[in-house]
């Protein structure tokens, strides 16, 4: 991603005008004073305390309206009324540009999450910033750092100050302080102006502490059914990329509900962790970049830290969703709360929720036991389980994934996820069980891959995991009645080096021995997933 200098220098101006009080930023002046349509390129210099204000409903602000965004303040963006519900996205001509919320005021809180639903293209990306007001005074503007599944994400650069930092994904009052009002800014990018631009549907920030409480944000259910089963796939994690398996639980998480509602998307947790990984913090949990690449596809996602009724109301609509925990199979454990039936502990971890039933139909804690699709366990078939939730409740840490909807809010050309291309694989000649990928008849450049910045894997037609007979009751694993058989639960082949030179070794034979079965010519497909936006798709014959 080229870096913008004058841009950079305009955003450090801006920034240093917002952190002393006054922010100049261009607006659209709407008839009834607010932000949005209207007089162009109109310059606004205002204080603080007189832009607009609007209360903060709970513990989650979404901002995702076209009437939210006119609320704010924009430079170089325009609203779109006919994308989703409103979004955000370049002027013509524009690089960059910036939009600036309303000040939202609500009850105090210590700590805050950030998301945003976004469409990034090739060459596109979006920063999201915010600060919070204590005691009258603002924090410095902190950043969840630069967005985009095509370049380098994540920044190590203003995500600390006086009053307040932000630790990976989470933004902190310091020294047990509580704020009071929270402001949202979004940078979007292009490197030309040809470029399509990037949109940005909606921002959302969950907050927790001082007196902050969880409320749903959706239309409630107003009786619970006594069960609820999700048709949802199932995967392990420790059958995935020996590189990756033991730190993506975040990403399968969230295939399982992309997947679980479309399955014909059959993302695999690998190609969605390399393009969602912090790569300033190295890690693949940041939750605000993992909710944040379910928009990539269209979804409406966020983050909110929850209590039992979200859980219940979501997964009453038949929404799958996913929590942060931590637990242990000791039950003498000192450290780790007990989860009956677990695979080992984990002082970190997500897992999807896919149902629940209250037993005997006495809807009480004490007979309300939750399905799950846990990946943290041996095997794909041993993923579902059934974990009784006086004991989930005490491992969960509060922080949900959410995705309120069944369906996707947009269609293409907003559906902007990892990229997907069929190429060609060619076998190098004079050198046994090498190929080349090549794409319209020209080699596939593999640095990445060469360079460990991206997996190489196959797999075999036919070859699978039985995910709708092989299912077996073991500790709390158990034989799930809307089990899903997906391409994800296809065994795959991890061990292909790539050579400097960018070719690849495939030992066919080595393949057929390790999966243990007869080779009888069933056609190979490799997949390589470098960390920069695609996916290559290759059948070996």
């Amino acid at each position: 991603m080229k870096k913008f200098s004058i841009f950079l220098a305009c955003c450090l101006l801006a920034l240093l005008a917002a952190v002393s009080g006054p922010g100049a930023v261009r607006a659209k002046e709407a008839e009834d004073g607010t932000t949005g349509k209207g007089t162009e390129d109109l310059i606004q210099v205002k204080d603080a305390d007189n832009m607009t204000k609007a209360k903060l409903e709970g513990n989650l602000l979404k901002i995702r309206t076209r009437e939210d965004f006119q609320m704010g303040s924009t430079d170089q963006l325009a609203i779109d009324p006919d994308i989703a519900q409103g979004a955000l996205k370049l002027e013509d001509g524009a690089l960059e540009g910036s939009f600036v919320s309303a000040i939202y005021e609500g009850a105090s809180f210590t700590t805050m999450v950030a998301c945003w639903n976004a469409s990034i293209y090739d060459g596109t990306e979006v920063e999201v910033w915010a600060r919070a007001r204590q005691d009258g005074v603002w924090t410095d503007w902190l950043t969840w750092g630069k967005y985009t599944p095509y370049d380098s994400r994540g920044s190590k650069d203003h995500k600390d100050c006086s009053q307040a930092n932000v630790d990976q994904d989470t933004f902190s009052m310091k020294d047990d302080k509580t704020a009071d009002a929270v402001q949202m800014m979004v940078q979007l990018r292009r490197d030309k102006a040809e470029t399509a631009s990037p949109v940005v549907r909606m921002l959302s920030m969950t907050f927790k502490g001082g007196d902050m409480v969880p409320v749903y944000a959706e239309e409630p259910v107003e009786d619970l059914p006594d069960q609820v089963m999700i048709q949802a796939p199932a995967y392990s994690q420790k059958v995935r990329h020996p590189d990756l398996e033991a730190d993506i639980c975040s990403p399968t998480a969230l295939t399982v509900l992309m997947n679980s509602r479309d399955p014909e998307l059959a993302l695999l947790p690998e190609e969605l962790a390399l393009n969602m990984k912090d790569e300033a913090e190295d890690i693949f949990g940041s939750w605000s970049f993992g909710v944040a690449s379910a928009g990539l596809y269209g979804f409406q996602a966020y983050p909110q830290f929850c209590d039992k009724n979200i859980i219940l109301q979501e997964l009453a609509k038949e929404h799958s969703l996913a929590v942060t925990l931590k637990y242990t199979n000791n039950k003498d454990s000192a450290d780790l709360p007990y989860l009956e039936g677990v695979a080992g502990e984990t002082k970190g971890h997500l897992i999807a929720l896919i149902g629940y039933v209250y037993e005997d139909g006495i809807q009480d804690d004490d007979h309300l036991y939750i399905y799950a699709s846990d990946s943290f366990c041996d095997s794909d078939q041993a993923a579902y389980r059934k974990y009784k939730w006086t004991q989930l409740e005490a491992c969960i840490k509060g922080l949900a994934y959410i995705l309120p909807d069944s369906q996707r809010e947009v269609e293409d050309p907003y559906i902007t996820g990892v990229t997907r291309e069929e190429v060609d694989l060619a076998a190098v000649e004079g050198q046994e069980n090498s190929y080349r990928f090549k794409q319209d008849g020209q080699n596939l450049d593999m640095t990445r891959f060469s360079k460990g910045k991206g997996i190489l894997a196959c797999t075999v037609d036919g070859v699978k995991v039985d995910m709708t007979e092989g299912l077996t009751e073991a500790d709390s694993s158990f034989v799930y009645e809307k089990a899903v058989q997906s391409p994800v639960n296809d065994v795959f082949f991890y061990d292909i080096p790539c050579n400097d030179d960018g070719s690849i070794r495939l030992n066919r034979e080595a393949v057929f021995e390790k999966m243990g079965i007869e080779d009888k010519g069933q056609a190979i497909t490799v997949y390589a997933m470098p960390d920069r936006g695609y996916r290559y798709q290759a059948t070996l014959n």
